[in-house]
């Protein structure tokens, strides 16, 4: 979440209206002389708790959920911090992530997900990476989904049995109330295929991930949730296409 976005939610809401904040850490900081970090802006939220700003008031979709106590907080001491902060040119990387993965996890918002991840690949790519094409891609997004706590990936062989690239296997046993689960399958072309490529890629996508999502392993895994069947297609570091597959 940028700082721009965060303003907006804290002020655009009328004076009656309730502020919720999720804290994505598992742990909330106390005391600054003990843990330095509390002025990094990953732990944003954490420094609000620590100045009373905001209250623990429940769980939320696995979050611990945090609510303003009250209106003068709201008004007066929110708009100074948050202006602070953009001065400052400071960012939430790590909060907009697990953001990210929670949005994915209870609101189906893969979109932005992916997004997220096609963008990092693309800032991070060194020319030796670029190099590896394919194997760099698919690692990178394993990698990322890795770090993405609502889920356990599983990657498979790509195999005429149908094995999807990526399978996002809800970790409900944690989660319980999570809704949503996804098959990836990641295609790639190279920067000098054809763009015919591309097109190409997507339909065998699209094949082997619907075969892939009428498995006994998928039907047993997503439990109640939603099982979303996403086709990402890049052409060299460039993300072509990213769509969700329809039954």
């Amino acid at each position: 979440m940028t700082t721009t976005a965060l303003r907006k939610n804290v002020m655009a809401k009328p004076p009656c209206t309730t502020q919720i904040w999720c804290s994505t850490s598992p742990r909330i900081i106390f005391n600054e002389a003990k843990h330095p970090g509390i002025t990094n802006p990953d732990n944003f939220v954490s420094l609000l708790y620590y100045f009373g700003m905001l209250t623990i008031s429940g769980m939320y979709e696995g979050k611990t959920k945090l609510t303003i106590p009250n209106q003068v907080v709201r008004e007066q001491i929110y708009t100074y911090l948050l202006s602070t902060y953009n001065e400052a040119e400071l960012n939430f990387s790590s909060y907009e992530k697990n953001e990210l993965a929670s949005a994915l996890a209870y609101d189906g918002d893969w979109k932005a997900y992916f997004g997220y991840i096609a963008d990092c690949l693309k800032h991070y790519t060194s020319q030796r990476d670029k190099q590896k094409g394919e194997f760099f891609v698919h690692g990178f997004t394993l990698a990322m989904t890795a770090q993405n706590r609502f889920y356990r990936p599983i990657s498979e062989a790509d195999t005429q049995s149908g094995y999807v690239d990526i399978f996002l296997s809800p970790m409900l046993e944690i989660y319980p109330d999570m809704s949503h689960s996804y098959i990836i399958e990641l295609k790639y072309a190279r920067y000098k295929d054809p763009e015919s490529r591309v097109e190409e890629l997507r339909a065998e996508a699209i094949t082997q991930a619907n075969r892939y999502a009428d498995t006994d392993r998928v039907k047993n895994a997503i439990g109640t949730t939603q099982l979303h069947k996403i086709v990402v297609v890049y052409k060299g570091m460039e993300m072509r296409v990213c769509e969700e597959v329809n039954s």
